[in-house]
């Protein structure tokens, strides 16, 4: 894991048309995809609410997800959003930015720590890294931190027993298999904390399918239970 010789508050960096309805806020379809990402960022926005935060400069770790930048500019207010692509091979070179100016897409290679942004968010990307290379992207987020800055991690949760069929039924077929493994909360509450986060809590939504959408105001009662299909662990930078 690599940082060097980007700041995300540079001018320079092209803005491609192609991405503007991904990168520039418009809302997404109604698909499946956007749906889930909409009731992560509605989670995350009822957290910092309850914590009286109201950030404006967001980092995501990952590549470039459709329906999840819409998603995260409506239900935030954030304005601007940073996403580091962390995949080992570059799909594009350069500084990619969005025809408004609020997104900019950037691979790992070309990024360089700042302290800009005050909250960070990622979503299943560390139980799809190797091992060693899971410290070095915390501690990059931890960087990229302003002190105070806050990082909201998703992943699938191994508790939940949809997940963990999915898991066995991956382990019965290894044509099926990728090879990743469902981290547990208390693994990425360890990760966390060996990179110099503080962990404010770990809730577990997302209880409910698509068809099921009239639930949801249930979930903040089901959440610290923590068996929904993925979990949110919550953490700070001193």
């Amino acid at each position: 894991m690599e940082s060097s010789q980007a700041d995300p508050h540079e001018d320079k960096g092209a803005a491609d048309s192609r991405l503007q309805p991904r990168l520039d806020g418009r809302r997404p379809d109604d698909s499946s995809d956007a749906f889930y990402w909409r009731r992560r960022a509605r989670w995350l926005r009822r957290c910092l609410d309850d914590l009286g935060e109201r950030p404006k400069h967001m980092l995501i770790l990952g590549g470039d997800r459709s329906p999840a930048n819409s998603e995260l500019f409506g239900n935030l207010h954030i304005k601007t959003l940073l996403t580091i692509d962390v995949a080992r091979e570059r799909s594009r070179a350069g500084v990619l930015r969005s025809a408004d100016g609020k997104a900019t897409l950037v691979h790992v290679t070309d990024y360089r720590a700042s302290e800009s942004a005050d909250l960070a968010f990622a979503h299943g990307v560390f139980d799809r890294m190797p091992e060693h290379d899971r410290a070095a992207a915390v501690l990059l987020v931890f960087r990229s931190l302003a002190p105070a800055g806050l990082f909201a991690v998703w992943q699938a949760n191994p508790r939940s027993p949809g997940v963990a069929w999915q898991e066995r039924r991956a382990a019965r077929d290894a044509s099926e298999s990728d090879g990743t493994r469902a981290l547990t909360a208390r693994e990425t509450r360890r990760l966390l904390r060996g990179a110099g986060f503080d962990i404010i809590h770990t809730t577990s939504p997302l209880f409910f399918p698509q068809s099921m959408s009239w639930c949801e105001p249930l979930e903040p009662l089901l959440a610290p239970i923590q068996l929904g299909g993925e979990y949110m662990v919550l953490a700070r930078k001193p």
